[in-house]
């Protein structure tokens, strides 16, 4: 199944740095966004390295030695522990950390793998699904029914994550695989755009421009800022099958 992928990032209107970081490479069908944290540069330096090591493990990796969720996994792992080993190294980056979502396409199908509240959507025909579970305290609390979907949405607590990469020893990530169909759009993103949007305009922004995935990231980044631009953007689409085609619905 040919895949057509990008990617944008954008501080924001608030924040005076970017300590977001991407990557959308379509002919190996591998997309991640981190979304660092701990400072102007330490979050940078965390999003980064993520990103770097997850790329550089899934690039050398011998895939007749693993299967694919455990060849993510170690990727996820292995980032986990250059982020650690950083922190230990330099004082300077003491409390550095960053969020991690990813998707690898093989042939017909888009192995997710995430920790922390950036997010996989996918958009299939005239609809949106949220398929990551946000690592958050706002998140569990919803799950145990302590907080409606609504108060979470404004809890004064909603930013604060319950993983991340660097923060512990171990890190345990979310590794699955979702079957693409012909038309699909995957999109990936760091808080910056689904705390400043609703689910349908998020939508609407992509399907105002399906054939145009540039676009598209562009009318993403410029709804987050429309309404606020309160964190950096951060969004990566992949879209399954080629230009003009009609996505297949249910």
């Amino acid at each position: 199944m040919k895949i057509r992928g990008t990617g944008s990032s954008d501080p924001g209107r608030r924040r005076p740095s970017n300590e977001d970081s991407f990557l959308a490479d379509q002919k190996r069908g591998l997309f991640v966004v981190a979304d660092g944290m701990g400072g102007h540069a330490a979050g940078e330096v965390a999003s980064k390295l993520a990103v770097e090591i997850v790329e550089r493990n899934l690039r050398q990796a011998s895939r007749a030695e693993e299967d694919t969720s455990a060849l993510i996994h170690r990727a996820i792992k292995e980032a986990n522990q250059a982020i650690v080993e950083q922190t230990q190294a330099r004082p300077d980056l003491q409390g550095m950390g960053t969020t991690l979502v990813m998707a690898l396409v093989e042939n017909a199908t888009a192995w997710i793998g995430h920790v922390g509240d950036s997010r996989a959507y996918r958009i299939r025909g005239e609809s949106i699904q949220l398929l990551t579970r946000d690592h958050s305290w706002v998140s569990e609390q919803v799950q145990l029914g302590h907080l409606s979907a609504e108060e979470a949405d404004h809890h004064p607590w909603r930013h604060v994550i319950t993983r991340a990469l660097g923060s512990r020893e171990e890190v345990e990530a979310e590794v699955w695989a979702e079957p693409l169909r012909s038309g699909d759009i995957i999109l990936l993103c760091s808080d910056g755009l689904n705390s400043m949007a609703e689910e349908q305009q998020i939508l609407d922004a992509v399907c105002a421009a399906r054939d145009d995935l540039d676009e598209a990231c562009h009318r993403l980044v410029d709804l987050a800022n429309a309404s606020g631009g309160e964190d950096n953007i951060t969004v990566v689409l992949l879209a399954a099958g080629g230009e003009g085609l009609s996505p297949e619905t249910p």
